[in-house]
Formats: C-alpha cells, structure tokens, sequence
C-alpha cells in the first residue's frame, strides 16, 4: 500500500538526487540540475500544481507525483519512482491507480490526463493497467513529442 505527504522544503535533497538517477533523468529532465533549480522550480505555482512524495506501507520514500490544474475541469498527473530497486514490480501502477482515485474525491475532474514520452514503453503500460486510453501524440509543454492518454469517467 503506498501513501502520499505533501512536498516539502525538506524533500528537494531527496528529490534532486532522484531527478539526477539516469532511471528518471531520460524521461523528465526539465534542467533541474542543482538544488537550487529544483527548490525554485519545485516551489513555484503553489495554486495551481500540488506535489507530493510517494511512500510506502512503511513510510519510506519512493517517488514523486503531482497534480495540475488545467483548463475546462481536466488535471494533469506527473509521476516518478525515484528508487530504481522498485521498477517493474507493479508499483508504478499502484501508485497512479490510488492516486487519481484521490484526485477524483478531491477536485472531481471531467478528466485526468497524463503525458509520457511516445518512447517511455514502460510508463505507457503503466498508466494503461491504471486504466489510462490513448488520446493522441502531440508536443508536450516542454516541446517534446508526448503520448498523450486520458482517464474520462464516463468512457
């Protein structure tokens, strides 16, 4: 069972470390690359993006996920595992799963989305047994090409 805390100052060593693992850094490298950029970038838009840190049943952290608001009651997902120990074993998918069920009771979106890279195989099959569909490839907010997939609740 995994749970989430809200981002603190206290978690940007840890989650520029993880944004340094090679693991992560292929996929979401957004020039975070000293812990200064990351406080800065990890503290801005505190009303309109809500960060948190991945735990596990025993509190310990293993990632990082996010919400955004967008336009017309959609929200955007990001999400992480910073430890490469726990890849490919299901987790990826527990955690996008529980989260975006707490997204729903908390802001009751028409739909969530999520952007991984078209190469990023792994995610894609994540999010899809967390029950994502494929919507379309376009370019992302950072001018890469992006898969783009919706969860829509009444699909």
């Amino acid at each position: 069972m995994v749970s989430f805390r809200p981002l603190k100052e206290s978690d940007y060593p840890l989650l520029f470390d993880w944004l340094q693992r090679p693991h992560v850094k292929e996929w979401w490298d957004d020039g975070d690359d000293t812990l200064a950029k990351v406080s800065r970038h990890y503290s801005s838009d505190p009303d309109t993006t809500f960060r948190y840190i991945v735990q596990s049943d025993d509190s310990s952290p293993i990632g990082y996920i996010q919400y955004y608001l967008e336009p017309d009651e959609v929200v955007g997902v990001d999400l992480l595992i910073g430890e490469p120990a726990l890849l490919n074993q299901g987790i990826g998918t527990e955690v996008i799963t529980t989260f975006v069920e707490m997204v729903y009771s908390w802001r009751d979106p028409k739909k969530i989305v999520i952007d991984p890279e078209p190469e990023n195989i792994r995610a894609i099959r994540c999010y899809e047994k967390a029950g994502f569909v494929f919507d379309k490839i376009g370019l992302g907010e950072d001018g890469k090409q992006a898969y783009f997939m919706l969860m829509d609740r009444d699909v």
